[in-house]
């Protein structure tokens, strides 16, 4: 219950998941957004041709060889609280690859179910135009359901992105928090049970300008997982949160509005961060002050929403 997390990106060593883990702890988290994509590299598919992945045996060998990730999160009491999907997951020209990232998609829905994870976004794909767009993303999670209804405990989660049009960012995919909701509640009706949620990512939302303390109240019940990071507004900059400030001290991202909205809804999943450009910028030796500046900051929020 409100629990701190960090996207795996960087950190994280498949040679020593337990070491990994141990690290990530030190600095401070209880949770981690564990990256599928690290296992295919999709765009290469689609240049390319499919090649060989950990995706193609059968299921029990695949799942032997996350054993030492499940183990990992055992012993160090570190939970996996939610996953990366490989992206994109649909080409409009490509229906061998769609094919087969739709099993690939299958593969991660057990993976889910099998080292306790309990939502994983798909990322919702472009369209030509706005209509044809939400009418492309209804299709793919439709053909969804009958994958993630076989396995327990596991949901789909959209997640709101944008798009740049000419340097200028605008509303991309389910931006816009209505036809968000509309979606996640049309997919759960016609699957018949709480398969499909959102991922709220709160970067995204200040790049389109949306209220975070709205968007959070429209979610509602809905809002079952995030990506937290900051950004100057114009760029996915995925830094840490107060980083930065638009007006002399007034930050880009309304935090407070942020943290505000998730008490409001009685919000108690993870804090999970998304702040893996601090990689790109900051030299080696402090990264890992960098990560317990990130966790204390996820801990100063639990302390406001769990306050009377």
């Amino acid at each position: 219950m409100l629990e701190i997390g960090i996207q795996s990106a960087h950190w994280y060593k498949s040679t020593d998941p337990t070491g990994s883990f141990r690290f990530i702890k030190e600095c401070g988290f209880e949770a981690v957004d564990f990256n599928m994509d690290q296992y295919i590299n999709v765009k290469k598919a689609a240049a390319e041709g499919i090649y060989p992945t950990i995706f193609d045996g059968d299921t029990a060998e695949m799942l032997e060889f996350f054993k030492p990730l499940k183990e990992a999160s055992e012993e160090t009491g570190v939970i996996i609280s939610q996953m990366h999907a490989p992206f994109p997951v649909w080409f409009n020209d490509n229906p061998q690859l769609n094919e087969h990232m739709r099993m690939v998609l299958d593969k991660c829905f057990a993976i889910c179910e099998y080292i306790g994870c309990p939502a994983i976004v798909v990322h919702p794909v472009l369209g030509e135009d706005h209509d044809s767009e939400i009418a492309a993303n209804m299709a793919l999670y439709r053909s969804l359901i009958p994958l993630i209804k076989k396995y327990t405990g596991v949901k789909i989660c959209l997640e709101n992105l944008f798009q740049t049009v000419a340097k200028r960012v605008i509303n991309g995919r389910f931006s816009i928090p209505s036809e968000l909701c509309a979606a996640i509640d049309t997919l759960n009706a016609e699957a018949g049970g709480d398969f499909f949620g959102c991922c709220l990512d709160v970067g995204h939302a200040n790049l389109t300008k949306a209220s975070l303390k709205d968007f959070v109240k429209q979610l509602a019940h809905r809002l079952t997982i995030l990506h937290i990071h900051d950004n100057n507004g114009e760029y996915d900059q995925h830094t840490i949160p107060y980083a930065c400030l638009s007006v002399g001290s007034t930050p880009t991202c309304d935090w407070d509005g942020f943290v505000d909205g998730l008490k409001d809804i009685g919000y108690t999943g993870v804090l999970s961060f998304e702040t893996f450009r601090i990689y790109h910028v900051l030299p080696a030796s402090v990264i890992p002050e960098a990560l317990r500046l990130i966790s204390a900051i996820g801990r100063e929020w639990v302390s406001r929403l769990k306050a009377e």
